[in-house]
């Protein structure tokens, strides 16, 4: 039997072959396997895309990292990368769908950086954000302490949103009332967000898909925005409303239970976790710690079509904290 020329396969095969494949890797050694898949992975290029399985910015090692360098894992192949990014140490970053991370500095400078390609975008600083509570010599013995305090606690959650091939805008979720602003390249401050302002009714999450902004209040109820409108600099209400069914929510508006908003595929879901209070005196009745422990998940689909939210049952979901 004679041996398969695999180079002289149709271009139309070959492509269809190509369109297939899941990762970049696979997607770069099929083009440098001959001169024909090479001309077929040039010709699209523009069209395929891998499956969006995101690769994850590890936590830095500060005390001997003389070259400040990081690692980026990749779990479609199980591999580390390690990368020279100074520019992300001592800052506090989030995660994107497309390639950025959005990050804030110890100047409270906030911009998006590309790991890979070193771009950067700049966005306003951490100072123009609504009724952000200004530093007060007096409250703050050390400047320090206020910058600890605003990355650490006063910003919450920074989403990525892109609004356009080339134009992104980023929305912060921040303070104790858990309110939104957003801000795109250019812009000198940030603008609010309309939130809900009830007693015990606060902001969990908040996700970009399809077009819309979406945010979930720890009552299960969620508001949409079209992306369109954060590219003004307007106040900002949500499009509607749809209100929770659930009737025993309780553990999440004191706090002791939690909401999330994750986008798998083209489902929207709603992860509950629950909690419960555990305490650890550690052999001394004065000194108890109170700490929370997680005992169970639910997952719920948006029903689109009815505007509810439906329970699903096995779906696998993983947190990385």
């Amino acid at each position: 039997m004679a041996a398969v020329d695999w180079s002289t396969l149709p271009l139309d095969l070959l492509g269809d072959i190509a369109m297939r494949l899941e990762t970049i890797e696979d997607f770069i050694y099929f083009s440098a396997v001959c001169q024909s898949w090479n001309r077929v992975s040039y010709l699209i290029k523009h069209q395929w895309r891998p499956i969006p399985i995101p690769w994850l910015l590890l936590s830095e090692n500060t005390s001997n990292n003389p070259h400040c360098v990081r690692k980026i894992f990749n779990p479609s192949n199980n591999k580390c990368y390690k990368l020279n990014l100074p520019e992300t140490f001592g800052t506090r970053c989030w995660g994107s769908d497309y390639g950025w991370v959005a990050m804030v500095d110890r100047d409270l400078n906030v911009r998006l950086f590309n790991p890979i390609t070193k771009a950067e975008i700049r966005f306003p600083s951490v100072e123009t954000i609504p009724d952000r509570p200004p530093y007060d010599k007096e409250i703050d013995e050390r400047e320090e302490n206020y910058i600890n305090w605003i990355l650490g606690m006063f910003l919450i959650r920074l989403i990525v949103v892109k609004v356009s091939e080339t134009e992104f805008v980023i929305v912060i979720l921040y303070g104790d009332l858990y309110k939104l602003a957003f801000a795109k390249h250019g812009d000198q401050s940030w603008t609010s967000v309309f939130v809900r302002q009830e007693r015990g009714v606060r902001m969990c999450d908040v996700v970009a898909m399809d077009g819309y902004v979406f945010a979930l209040y720890n009552d299960a109820t969620l508001v949409y925005w079209n992306i369109e409108d954060f590219q003004g600099h307007e106040l900002v209400k949500p499009m509607d409303y749809l209100l929770s069914e659930f009737k025993m929510f309780k553990q999440f508006i004191t706090g002791i239970g939690a909401l999330y908003l994750v986008q798998s595929g083209c489902d929207l879901l709603m992860v509950l976790r629950f909690r419960e209070e555990v305490s650890n005196s550690g052999g001394n009745d004065n000194d108890v710690d109170i700490a929370y422990e997680t005992y169970a998940f639910s997952v719920y689909r948006l029903d689109p079509k009815d505007r509810r939210w439906e329970e699903i049952e096995d779906h696998p979901t993983l947190f990385v904290g």
